[in-house]
């Protein structure tokens, strides 16, 4: 064990509250050193040079609120606690703080025991760590947990005569062994164990990393392994009995969960029109959904928010745990369902697309919700990321670009499996950057407030929706949807953005890009992320031959890559980037 004292991290933007909890951590000055900073910018300075093990931060400061400091320690620091606390706490608070990996959530006033006692208990355990045999836990229960809050620790596994053991370090699966295999095959073999017992380690000396890959991929891995193992053993079995296994079909096999019996026969009518979708069944619940996946094998399920027995948001979970599948999230737009269908997004669906309603516009609905089912299906669930970011509390405006015309465009176009990446994007937007933004994302018209307050809450930069003649103004970001036909226009005051009559769907984003490409007089900069509409790429060509860039989201990032893979077929991409390298040409634009 080593002998180094550990380092705690105070961060509050009052020097009273500083120096009283100072003087009450100091009778624990032989355990552990307290460190201070009056903002999260100088909290992050410190992290970025001293090794911390715990910080403890207030959430309501100027600039990098407490929320997001835990964000970006999650993302940078996974093996650092993170304690916060406030005197203006709500519900939706405490559930961030646990949804972000915070360790505890304290409401001021507070006993500084408490936090004493708290802390003492986290410096102490990072020593010790724990041991014994967990019972009535799943083991990937187990390993989330471990992986969320940033542990290190192994766990041995045992089956039989059969015996594995699973090394975490830092929040990360660095390294598995069984019998005489080692790394990934390794962790596959151990979790597709049927049964078995399991005991945690303290932090165990770890060997060399053979492992590479974040956990959310490994754990939906192991249990697609393990589904096919069980359907190998499925089809034996009917073999054995002289039952065929049912024929394959090039189908799309899409199962329907609606309360509504009315519903479910809209949406069965509507997909049966296109002969290459089979609907194979319906559910009224999410229960009596988990149990028809397991029986039906879907390609693709849309699911409905609100239902009895078991809700859509329960079920969204199941499904992407035990059961990975595109899930489309079929929903009406009323207020009362639109940040519900924003946490569905950020659960894993791969889209949102209204309730059918009878009206002059049905058959073109029709075709859209077909056209997105077709999409969706092709989804790479095992990409899905969570958008680990924090409520901003508080916004500095720049007031000397308040109303400056636009000095450089870049347009990011996003669509199905596209929500998270924008909302990872935007919260590593800068606060000042000079160029603007124009965020187009495949969504219905309905939605796009509540999904730009959404961002905005979420990041340092302004994320204003896209309104007809909005005029593109330096260090803005608009939100639209390319569902509406736009174009660019240029005026002495500036350059505007109004709708374009009388485009077709199939044409609204080329009729757009090219609009930009003919009236803007300098270099653009279009990004392209998961399920992005590239049309016809005739918009993206004309933004190549004025001279643009064109560059897409790592492909192996993408939930829905395949329009991407499209644009780099045709030889427009010059470059595949993360959605933090996107952000930091933004910052040096």
């Amino acid at each position: 064990m080593t002998t180094d004292k550990k380092k705690v991290l105070i961060v509050d933007d009052e020097p009273a509250i500083l120096g009283m909890l100072t003087k009450s951590l100091s009778v624990d000055h032989e355990r552990y050193e307290v460190m201070t900073a009056e903002d999260g910018s100088k909290a992050l300075e410190i992290l970025s040079r001293e090794d911390v093990s715990l910080v403890v931060s207030d959430i309501k400061m100027p600039g990098i609120s407490g929320l997001h400091l835990l964000t970006q320690i999650r993302d940078n620091y996974s093996h650092i606690k993170v304690i916060l606390m406030t005197g203006f706490g709500s519900e939706e608070m405490r559930n961030q703080v646990k949804e972000n990996g915070g360790l505890h959530f304290l409401e001021k006033p507070f006993s500084a025991n408490h936090l004493l006692n708290l802390i003492r208990e986290q410096i102490t355990y990072d020593d010790v760590g724990f041991a014994g045999t967990l019972n009535n836990v799943q083991l990937t229960d187990l390993i989330q947990m471990c992986c969320l809050s940033g542990l290190s620790m192994g766990i041995s596994v045992k089956k039989g005569s059969q015996a594995g053991v699973i090394h975490i370090k830092d929040g990360n699966i660095i390294h598995a062994e069984c019998e005489d295999n080692i790394g990934e095959e390794a962790f596959y073999k151990i979790l597709t164990w049927e049964s078995g017992k399991f005991e945690t380690m303290g932090a165990v000396p770890v060997p060399e990393a053979t492992i590479n890959k974040n956990y959310q991929y490994l754990l939906l891995e192991a249990l697609r392994i393990s589904d096919e193992k069980e359907k190998k053993r499925d089809s034996s079995e009917d073999n054995i009995e002289g039952i065929s296994s049912s024929p394959v079909s090039d189908n799309i096999r899409l199962l329907i969960v609606d309360d509504s019996p009315m519903m479910c026969k809209i949406l069965s009518d509507i997909f049966t029109g296109d002969e290459s979708i089979e609907v194979v069944g319906t559910a009224e619940n999410g229960e009596e959904a988990l149990k028809k996946i397991s029986e039906l094998k879907p390609d693709i399920i849309t699911l409905d928010v609100n239902m009895p027995v078991m809700d859509g948001s329960t079920a969204l979970k199941h499904i992407m745990i035990k059961s990975p599948c595109p899930v489309v999230i079929i929903s009406s737009v009323g207020s009362s369902s639109q940040m519900n269908v924003i946490d569905f997004l950020c659960l894993g669906a791969a889209d949102f697309i209204k309730k059918p309603v009878k009206n002059e516009a049905f058959k073109q609905h029709q075709k859209q919700m077909i056209d997105s089912i077709h999409l969706a299906a092709k989804a790479k669930i095992s990409n899905f990321q969570r958008a680990k970011t924090a409520i901003i509390t508080s916004k500095k405006e720049n007031k000397q670009r308040e109303n400056t015309p636009c000095s450089s465009i870049m347009v990011v176009c996003s669509g199905a499996g596209g929500y998270t990446e924008l909302i990872k994007f935007v919260s590593l937007l800068p606060r000042d950057f000079s160029a603007c933004l124009v965020l187009l994302q495949a969504m219905p018209p309905e939605f796009l407030n509540p999904f730009t307050e959404y961002i905005d809450k979420r990041s340092l930069a302004t994320i204003l929706p896209l309104q007809n003649d909005s005029p593109l103004l330096s260090g803005r970001c608009y939100v639209g949807t390319s569902e509406n036909s736009l174009k660019l226009n240029s005026l002495e005051k500036g350059y505007f953005l109004c709708s374009d009559s009388g485009v077709s769907k199939s044409g609204r984003t080329d009729k757009c890009l090219q609009s930009i490409a003919d009236y803007y007089p300098k270099d653009v900069l279009v990004v392209l992320m998961s399920g992005a509409d590239v049309g016809d790429l005739d918009g993206l060509r004309s933004i190549k031959e004025k001279n643009g860039r064109i560059i897409a989201q790592k492909l192996n990032s993408c939930m829905v890559p395949y329009p991407l893979e499209k644009a780099i077929e045709a030889d427009l991409v010059e470059q595949e980037a993360s959605h933090a390298e996107i952000a930091r040409q933004i910052t040096d634009s």
